[in-house]
């Protein structure tokens, strides 16, 4: 560019410096606004965790450049010595900014290394009050007609002691956060980080490396009015840019919530599902496994009893039981391999139940029927059709256990909007304020089944009366269709 077309821009730049500086506020306060928002999520990253401080940096920074903005304007009401004051507290508000980054990136450090070096966060702020008490007494010292020595000296010194290496260690230790990032496998993401690395590096050459002119070294050397004369750019621009670079890469690195929350959310699906497993394999443990015993148990009783009266009916209890041993080590095996109950996908609900009915008339000598009603020669989905042959088996069981029932009735009613089982039998019954019978094992089982399949159970009872088991579960969860 020529020398004409130099001082045009430096004219321009100059005529337009109130633009300049407050758009360079405005991007690290729209910084430390977007932090304070997202900032407040909970998250493991080392990261995320220290982006408060950051926030707290580019809201303090935007408000104390907009300094250089309304004081200016405040001269033509105020004394001398009340914006002598102002240009004191925004010098003062800059310098806490700068500690702020500085924490920043000691605290980033901090977390990577020995407890002992735990107090590395609170480094800036010795540094600042150093620097404060410096700035605080050393005012007489640059007499009562030049404030702006006064004011310069502490800008260089806020700048060269707190910004610049407060991002020096920001730059080391956010490229030391790239394990973690790297954890994440989002390649994006680390990007991102090298990216805000290499922002930081231009904030510290513009904000903490470029200072006014000053007798001091480097200042006297590199300085904003050379930078002003070589580029014929304002610093507060170069500053803006860095800082418009370090506000968007920042904001991509936010993205670090959205994955880490959808790997939460994965590994709370694995748990939950874990734990659903678990359950399932209690309830059929106990629904088929454990009665299946209980049943065996039952038909050697009987027929220790009735050894020496019928030893025809002894040998086939006898046989009944060793046949349900062997069904009961046939779904061991088969719980050990898949871990998942043997379901007879063939059969419709009318045929499972009455296949069940019979197994309770050999076993146990109790009068079983089973009524159908509606579309009973509708298959359902397997998953359902093992629930409600689970439940029917354990109210079956609770009315020969519990109530010596001696008949019992399964009632199946399938309809387009439900499917209704129902269980009576004759037996003892029981009180329902008792809360052993509705608490028991059998019967949180029966519930939990009837809600997975999003429906509803209900057990009435009373002493004398018998127990009425019934579950209805919605047609829509049941499925199924009619046998060809």
């Amino acid at each position: 560019m020529g020398t004409g077309g130099m001082a045009v821009l430096r004219e321009f730049f100059s005529t337009n410096q109130i633009v300049v500086v407050f758009a360079y506020g405005l991007v690290y306060f729209l910084l430390g606004f977007a932090l304070s928002l997202q900032s407040r999520r909970p998250s493991e990253l080392t990261l995320a965790r220290a982006l408060p401080l950051l926030g707290t940096f580019g809201l303090l920074h935007g408000v104390a450049e907009w300094g250089q903005v309304f004081i200016p304007i405040q001269a033509t009401y105020l004394s001398v010595q009340a914006i002598v004051f102002l240009w004191g507290v925004q010098g003062t508000l800059l310098a806490v900014s700068f500690a702020f980054l500085f924490q920043f990136g000691m605290r980033l450090l901090a977390e990577g290394l020995p407890a002992r070096y735990r107090y590395l966060p609170a480094v800036p702020w010795g540094i600042f009050a150093v620097w404060f008490l410096v700035f605080a007494l050393g005012r007489p010292f640059f007499g009562p007609e030049v404030p702006e020595r006064w004011l310069d000296a502490a800008d260089v010194w806020a700048r060269y002691l707190l910004a610049l290496p407060g991002a020096a260690v920001t730059c080391y230790a956010l490229s030391r956060q790239s394990h973690e990032f790297g954890r994440l496998q989002v390649p994006r993401l680390l990007s991102a980080l090298r990216l805000t690395v290499l922002a930081f590096v231009a904030y510290g050459v513009a904000d903490g490396l470029i200072v006014p002119p000053a007798d001091v070294l480097p200042a006297r050397y590199v300085n904003t009015e050379i930078v002003f004369h070589l580029t014929g750019v304002p610093i507060e621009l170069w500053r803006g840019l860095a800082g418009l670079a370090i506000t968007y890469f920042v904001i991509r690195l936010l993205e670090m919530f959205d994955i880490e929350h959808a790997r939460q959310l994965e590994e709370a699906d694995r748990v939950r599902a874990v734990l659903e497993e678990r359950d399932r394999i209690a309830r059929e443990l106990h629904d088929g496994i454990i009665q299946s015993l209980y049943a065996v148990g039952l038909n050697l009783e009987a027929a220790r009893e009735q050894m020496e009266e019928d030893p025809g009916e002894t040998r086939d209890r006898i046989a009944f039981s060793m046949e349900k041993l062997n069904e009961a080590i046939r779904d061991i095996r088969q719980y050990i391999t898949n871990l998942r109950s043997p379901i007879d996908e063939n059969r419709t609900l009318q045929e499972a139940l009455a296949a069940i009915a019979a197994e309770f008339r050999a076993g146990f000598g109790v009068a079983v029927t089973v009524e159908a009603r509606g579309e009973t020669a509708t298959r359902v989905r397997p998953d359902v059709l093992n629930h409600l042959k689970q439940i029917t088996r354990e109210s079956l069981t609770n009315a020969v256990r519990h109530g010596r029932a001696s008949r019992i009735r399964i009632v199946v009613d399938v309809s387009n909007e439900r499917v209704e089982l129902t269980v009576i039998d004759d037996g003892t019954g029981f009180q329902m304020s008792e809360a052993v019978p509705l608490t028991g094992n059998g019967l949180r089982n029966m519930r939990q089944r009837a809600q997975l399949l999003g429906g509803e159970l209900e057990v009435t009872s009373a002493p004398g009366r018998g127990t009425r088991v019934w579950v209805a579960v919605p047609r829509d969860m049941a499925g199924g269709s009619s046998r060809a």
